[in-house]
């Protein structure tokens, strides 16, 4: 009888410590109030909506090299060696521009993806990138803008301009990079988007005719605008670190703040792949990093 009852009493204790270990799956502390919890989810949620606005924002940086690689726009008009098949943006789109003539600036030049084409990278673009270069994407000095026409990444709608400085000197290559306009819509929700970055090769310097093995540190700050004018700060904590052949930033962290809320968003070591962490205090989420 005493075994019964001991048995009934450790089955109720484990059944409320699994309820406990649910409800407080993203929380160690149990002194939050509900408008604490209420306020962390929503950091937690736009945390994740920012991440995923740098993500596709910071694409036209790796669009506006390959493209340059592709055409021979990088470094003194040499073209990459590689087949259109093994081309990033891969080899459905169209491109113009607008003078062929060596040497001569500015250049615009339109890629268009037309309804929907993808690249190797797995990335449906879909619309029109208008990029405008003031010299070689790589010469110290050299200014890129960047306009969207009806422009799409799986789907997801980004409007607004883009201009990345070359402020590399020396074999260091160092872009700053400015978003203003921006808009994004993510689920139901259109956001407006503005960021300032300052991006630097830390891997294939070496090998100025080759993309493939670049890799890049960035540091800066954005924010996300939500419909009804509240906005969501984003700040670098740690650099974040990007290999041009990776789709997504794969080590570093940044801080979102929302509402005097501010979570932290973890890259992670290193790896390419598409997950990252968003952390508030004892709380975690795992977040998908949009294609």
């Amino acid at each position: 009888m005493k075994n019964f009852c001991f048995n009934r009493i450790l089955a109720a204790v484990l059944i409320l410590l699994a309820t406990a270990t649910i409800f407080f799956a993203c929380s160690k502390s149990t002194e939050a109030t509900p408008d604490t919890n209420a306020n962390d989810n929503k950091a937690l949620a736009a945390a994740s909506y920012e991440a995923q606005a740098s993500t596709l924002y910071d694409d036209l940086f790796d669009v506006t090299l390959a493209v340059g690689d592709e055409q021979g726009l990088n470094t003194s008009g040499r073209k990459a060696t590689s087949t259109p098949g093994q081309f990033k943006l891969g080899a459905c789109y169209k491109f113009d521009i607008d003078d062929v003539t060596i040497d001569k600036w500015p250049k615009t030049l339109t890629l268009d993806f037309g309804t929907g084409c993808t690249g190797t990278d797995g990335r449906v673009r879909a619309g029109k990138v208008i990029i405008t270069i003031s010299n070689y994407i790589m010469k110290p000095g050299a200014i890129i803008n960047i306009t969207l026409d009806g422009y799409s990444v799986n789907l997801v709608q980004l409007q607004g301009t883009k201009v990345i400085t070359n402020q590399s000197s020396g074999t260091t290559f160092k872009y700053s990079t400015k978003v203003t306009d921006g808009v994004i819509k993510l689920d139901t929700l259109t956001f407006g988007y503005s960021c300032e970055k300052v991006i630097t090769q830390v891997e294939g310097g070496n090998t100025p005719f080759v993309t493939e093995d670049d890799s890049y540190s960035g540091t800066g700050t954005a924010s996300l605008t939500y419909p009804g004018g509240t906005v969501v700060t984003y700040t670098t904590k740690e650099p974040l670190i990007k290999a041009l052949k990776c789709a997504w930033i794969g080590k570093g962290k940044a801080d979102v703040t929302f509402d005097q809320v501010t979570a932290t968003i973890d890259y992670g070591a290193g790896i390419c792949d598409d997950s990252a962490t968003v952390n508030i205090g004892d709380k975690v989420k795992g977040i998908i990093l949009p294609r």
